[in-house]
Formats: structure tokens, sequence, C-alpha cells
């Protein structure tokens, strides 16, 4: 029983020499005057806990700062949408807690599943600390927002929105500060001129097309030219990546193209493969060049201002009629897909064997050997294509289409019929991608 006392009150004295080494800055959060506090805490069990609460002790620092954003900062003035916005909102409060210097470790402290510090910022110390960091963001902003005018000037605007995004990337950590300078005889917010250069970079421009209807035979290419010109406030503008494409049926159009020193670029119909008598082409301005501005300011590029060339695209013959020969069939249910996607794209199928067009299609499955698994044994299939177009007139082959052998791993204990299953889905997995993208190749002169 003594023994049972002595322990108790051992655990009493420990419990409370424990409770008692407890700072208190980590119930009781320290207000000062003069200081910013952060307190930051992370599980023990993070293998990175230490690093995480200094991290989140600076976050609290950087919040307090971000709460007192000078009036006439960037965040302040700009007109942005929600969107963009709440991404400023997120690189000022990233950017403060990365850029924060001065910070003194008060005190640390570790119980059985936390780990907590406590850190301090002289607020006048981070005044002058501050006042750098507000003449290197406006020196920097200024030197990207004058490399993008010039590039705006010489009508190179995808070398200019480029140019302003690396000066957004440049002034992030200086966002919440007031970054205005005396520039060209006037105030001139560094930050918020440099936004709206970005976003207007392609504004105002204007497509104006040679015509605005095409007539065209299916699966031939239409002779008239696509051409359009670019301009921008009543200017030509060269240089600049347009692209073509089919937004109402399908066909295949030729690559995107440069305006040339006229401001023009021309588009050519190489193929249509679509059932539908009225169609639609739209050439626009290619927005490849999203990819090499930061992902972050992709998003607040908007093509929805962009202007587009609308043509339309009248056929003049509809379809043309086609028969099927199956000369193997093993996966019966490819035929009736098969059938679909070449509907889809075109073809009438007749029974009559003078159709315009002459359709084989062969479909193989192979049963390999046993593959032993880990939990249970598989059979090794292989599942294979071959679909062949024939013009029935001129007795000539228009398309040789085939799915070279696709492994298809099937459990054991399957049954025949799911093994067919599973073996068709594969195959036509690759089918489905692959035979509307050979279609449009095809060229039909009857």
């Amino acid at each position: 029983m003594k023994k049972i006392l002595m322990t108790i009150c051992l655990m009493a004295c420990a419990a409370a020499a424990y409770a008692q080494a407890v700072p208190g800055w980590v119930s009781v959060r320290p207000v000062s005057e003069d200081k910013y506090v952060g307190i930051g805490m992370a599980p023990v069990s993070d293998p990175d806990f230490q690093k995480k609460a200094t991290a989140n002790a600076m976050l609290e620092i950087a919040a307090q700062i971000s709460i007192n954003v000078e009036s006439q900062s960037f965040m302040h003035t700009v007109d942005v949408d929600g969107k963009s916005k709440e991404l400023f909102e997120e690189k000022v409060n990233e950017s403060v807690a990365a850029n924060l210097e001065g910070q003194v470790l008060k005190g640390s402290y570790r119980s059985s599943d936390r780990y907590y510090v406590y850190y301090e910022l002289d607020k006048k110390q981070y005044a002058k600390h501050r006042k750098a960091q507000r003449q290197r963001g406006v020196s920097l902003g200024l030197d990207w927002y004058t490399k993008g005018k010039a590039a705006e000037d010489m009508h190179n605007y995808v070398t200019a929105i480029q140019t302003y995004a690396k000066g957004l990337e440049a002034i992030e950590p200086y966002l919440y500060l007031d970054l205005t300078t005396e520039y060209a005889g006037r105030d001139f917010d560094v930050a918020s001129e440099l936004y709206h250069a970005y976003v207007n970079v392609f504004s105002g421009f204007e497509l104006v097309q040679n015509v605005t209807e095409v007539g065209a035979e299916a699966f031939k290419p239409c002779g008239d030219p696509l051409a359009v010109c670019l301009s921008k406030n009543g200017t030509v503008v060269p240089n600049v990546l347009l692209k073509a494409r089919f937004v109402n049926g399908d066909g295949e159009l030729t690559a995107p193209a440069k305006t040339d020193y006229e401001g023009t670029a021309v588009f050519y119909i190489t193929n249509v493969t679509s059932k539908q008598s009225i169609q639609n082409v739209e050439v626009s301005i290619d927005d490849s060049f999203r990819s090499s501005l930061p992902a972050s300011y992709r998003q607040i590029i908007s093509a929805d201002n962009w202007p587009v060339a609308r043509f339309t695209v009248v056929l003049m013959n509809l379809n043309y009629t086609a028969y099927m020969m199956i000369e193997r069939n093993d996966l019966e249910a490819c035929e009736k897909q098969v059938r679909s996607i070449l509907a889809n794209n075109y073809f009438e199928f007749t029974e009559d064997t003078a159709a315009n067009l002459f359709v084989t299609l062969s479909t193989v499955l192979e049963v390999g050997s046993a593959v032993k698994g880990e939990l249970y044994d598989m059979n090794e299939c292989f599942a294979s294509m071959n679909l062949k177009i024939f013009d029935n007139i001129k007795q000539t082959q228009l398309l040789d289409y085939n799915v070279s052998p696709v492994r298809v791993l099937v459990p054991a204990d399957k049954s025949e019929q799911q093994t067919y299953a599973m073996c068709t889905r594969e195959l036509m997995k690759r089918v489905r991608v692959d035979l509307p993208r050979e279609l449009k190749k095809l060229n039909i002169n009857l």
C-alpha cells in the first residue's frame, strides 16, 4: 500500500513540475505595442515539426502586417475580379512571410504531442526593411513595365504579355506596399500599371475575313481560302499566331499560322468529315503562348473578348453509302461499335454490295500462356483489328487501318464471355481514339 501511495505522489509531483514548465505564452498570447508577435505550433508527429511551427509563426506575423497593408498599395487600387483578388491576397500573405527579416526567437516549448515557437519582430526595424523593399519593388516593376511597353510598340504582343507576366512575378514580394513613383510626368502605381497592361495586351483587336461562306464536299479538300486580317485600333498586326478550328461539324484544317506583315493569315480546309450540311469554322488567336506564362497568372487572361472570325461551310453532297464485309469476327461486339464510328463520320451503311464504299473488318483474338500472379493467375490475351475502306467504283484502297495486338491480362477464373468482353473493351479504347483521326485523312473522289 505504501508503495502505491508513493507512486501516486511521485506521479503527482511530476505532473505538477510538468505543468509549471509550460511557458505562459503557450496559453496566453503576448501583446506588444512595438513588436509583431508570432506563435507557431506543429504536431511532433510531423517529420518537419520544427520547420512547420516556425513557418506558422511567420505566417501569423505576416497576417498582422497584411492587415495593415498600406492604403495606396496595389491591393487597394487595382480593379480585379473575385478570382484575381483572391489570387493576389494569397500572394501578399505568402510574400510577406517569405521576406520577413529581423525576427527573433524568444522561446520554444515541446509537449508530449506538440511543438511551439515564439517569435517577435521589432516594428521600427521592420519599417526600415519595408522602405528598402519598396524601393526594390518600384525599380524592378518599372524595368519590366518599360520592356513590355517597348515590345507592344513594336507590335510584339506575345513578347509583351510574357514580359508583363515576368514583371508581376518579380514584384510579388512587394504587392502589399505603395509602389507609386514619378514616371512620365505623373504619379505612377507600378503594380497597378503592370497588371492592367498585362490583362489589356489583346484588347482592341479585330479580325476581318475575306468571305463569310464557302462550299465544300465531303471527304475532299476545299479550294477556297479562309483569310483573315488582324488589326488593333486600325493598325494591322503582324507576327501573331492564329488558329482555325471546326466549332460545328468536323474536318481537317491547315496548321496555325502567324499573320504576315499585312496582318493577314490564310487557312484551308483539307478535308470535311462530318455529316452536317451546315458547318462552322472559327479563326482566333492561338493561346499556346499561355504555357510560357506563370501558372497562377494564366487564369487572369481571358479569351472571352478576343476577336473571332466565323466562316460557314455549306456541304454540297451528303451521305456516301457503304457496305461492310466481315472477314474474321473473333470479337463480334467490335463490329457494332466500328459501324457506329463510321456512321457518325459520314457513311450510311447498306446491304447493297454496289455501295459507294466497300469496307472490310477483321478482329482477331489470340490466347497466350498463363501468367502467375501474387493473388491469382492470369490468361495473356492479344486482341487486334484490321479495317480497310475501298472506293467501290474505282476499285482503289482509301484506308488501311491496323491495330497491332493489344495485350490484355484476364483473370483465369473469368468465363469465355467475360474474356471476350474485357478484350473488346481494351481494343476499342484504342480504336475510339485512333480511327476518327485516321478518317479525317480520308479523301474520296467519286
